[in-house]
């Protein structure tokens, strides 16, 4: 059993095993910076951050939004950062956590392994795959969690190697809190039984009130800060949270999951670790038979599982970040075997790490060449939203805006107070065939309506073509004044000085054949 002192000298002098990992994370991070904020949940996290409220997805992210309030904070008080700005400080706070992330993860997989080697492979394993780059420079939520959980394990696992109750109480409470950053912290519950177990703690009762006393406080910590926010109602916070469970009741309906979607989600998974992947039922197969029930194993199982589960969700078939969630916890293990077995081929522990280091940077390579292409067009178009606000410049502050992909662009500006504009949004705020009626009111009410007809905003497939396909309706419904080569205004149909054509079909399939052969299915 390793005493904390010996734990900490440990790590001192293993530095030149995690170093290394932890300087390529930084420098992937920065190379591959989000040229903006980050995906559409970044804006709102970036407006909610920025105006103190808590988000309405499921417990609400509490924890990673006032931090990044109290950072705004302090820095827009010291050195006056505005608030169209403050993206800046929220997406470098996640730079800079990223290589903290592999370090603590690097940490846990040497505890659990014993070897600096294969904590060091899984260590890479971990900084050069594709989502963690990415997300290591968007203003989200993936990189912090990680961090939480890491730090919450390990201190929860030396608790139980040491039997220390205090440290295994403290790392089910910073497990539970990392829920109020992102939920992934929730498929890890079931770590504060398994370890015991594996360690092999007897159903006694004082290890079983234990067990229950960290479980509790997990949950506590875990639902504290939602519970006491939706009880007292703050903000108004029940009406949006409810809001959201509709809109999410609404994109399950878009997006309905099955079975199917497994083959989505092994796409991911194979992704997001390569190599990884087909080596994991080698590598449970191989610890078994060799040492049985261990806790890489162990702890490699609950990974597996808790990215399996993530089927239940109808969002992952739409986004393989998710993946991120169990991925780390199946690396210890497969880095293990795969060391293990190098090492019986070659005969040599260090020519056995040399070859696991270079397969993986090979595999690496190989993946990001024909991964990133593919991703580049995506990732620049999420830099139109920073652009977005020279064409609400064109428009009045109050008007009431039809914009396609870049709803979430006119959302963040006025989140942030450039303006008081009113949307119609696509996604979850669209109005599947309510379309015209919703015009009509707004019209009657007075409101100037405004459409962005540019065609990069208006897809062709999927469930987004039947809004595609709605608005080109709206031309022979209403007139249309040009405001400026994609902007006009919609009029009625019988206001005769608006003239102007919007060429609305062409926005269809139709008349956009090379878009289309790239639509999936």
């Amino acid at each position: 059993m390793i005493d904390a002192v010996t734990q900490a000298q440990s790590f001192r002098a293993g530095w030149r095993w995690w170093l290394p990992p932890a300087l390529l994370t930084l420098i992937l991070a920065l190379i591959f910076l989000d040229p903006f904020i980050g995906d559409w949940d970044a804006l709102d996290y970036t407006v909610l951050s920025l105006n103190g409220r808590p988000s309405s997805m499921l417990l609400g992210r509490m924890l990673f939004i006032f931090m990044n309030r109290g950072l705004w904070l302090i820095a827009h008080n010291l050195f006056n950062l505005e608030a169209d700005h403050a993206y800046l400080l929220f997406k470098f706070a996640v730079v800079v956590q990223s290589p903290l992330v592999v370090i603590a993860w690097w940490t846990l997989a040497r505890d659990l392994t014993r070897s600096v080697q294969a904590a060091t492979i899984a260590a890479l394993f971990l900084c050069v795959s594709p989502f963690f780059i990415l997300y290591s420079g968007q203003a989200m939520t993936e990189i912090p969690s990680l961090l939480w959980i890491a730090v919450a394990l390990i201190i929860h696992l030396r608790g139980v190697r040491g039997r220390r109750i205090w440290q295994m109480l403290l790392g089910a409470a910073l497990l539970g809190l990392s829920i109020n950053i992102r939920e992934a912290g929730l498929l890890y519950a079931p770590w504060l039984l398994i370890a015991p177990l594996v360690c092999g703690w007897k159903l006694r009762p004082r290890e079983m009130l234990t067990m229950a006393l960290a479980c509790l406080i997990f949950l506590i910590c875990a639902l504290g800060l939602f519970g006491i926010w939706f009880w007292f109602d703050v903000g108004g916070y029940r009406v949006a949270w409810y809001g959201w469970l509709e809109s999410m009741r609404m994109e399950s309906a878009l997006h309905p999951v099955s079975l199917a979607n497994y083959s989505v989600l092994l796409r991911y998974f194979w992704q997001a670790a390569p190599l990884a992947l087909p080596l994991l039922p080698i590598a449970a197969v191989m610890e078994y038979r060799r040492r049985g029930l261990t806790l890489p194993l162990a702890f490699a199982c609950l990974g597996l599982f808790a990215n399996l589960s993530l089927i239940i969700h109808y969002s992952i078939v739409i986004n393989g970040r998710y993946l991120l969630t169990g991925l780390p916890a199946i690396l210890p293990l497969v880095s293990a075997q795969l060391i293990q077995g190098l090492k019986a081929i070659t005969g040599h522990m260090w020519r056995a790490f040399a070859c696991a280091m270079i397969a993986l940077l090979l595999v690496a390579v190989w993946t990001g060449l024909h991964w990133w292409p593919g991703n580049l067009a995506y990732i620049r178009a999420r830099s139109f939203t920073k652009d977005y606000r020279e064409r609400l410049a064109l428009l009045p502050s109050d008007a009431v805006i039809i914009p396609g992909a870049q709803t979430v662009s006119v959302t963040y500006w006025r989140g942030i107070g450039s303006g008081h504009w009113d949307v119609i949004g696509t996604g979850g705020g669209w109005s599947s065939g309510k379309l015209a009626t919703i015009v009509e009111r707004y019209l009657k009410e007075g409101r100037r309506i405004f459409l962005d007809r540019d065609i990069r905003w208006w897809s062709v497939c999927g469930w987004q073509l039947a809004e595609t396909r709605e608005l080109t309706q709206l031309e022979s419904l209403f007139h249309f004044r040009r405001v400026s080569e994609t902007i006009y205004e919609i009029r009625p149909i019988d206001d005769e000085s608006a003239q102007d054509a919007p060429n609305l079909q062409q926005l269809l399939p139709e008349n956009r054949p090379d878009e289309v052969k790239y639509c999936s299915g």
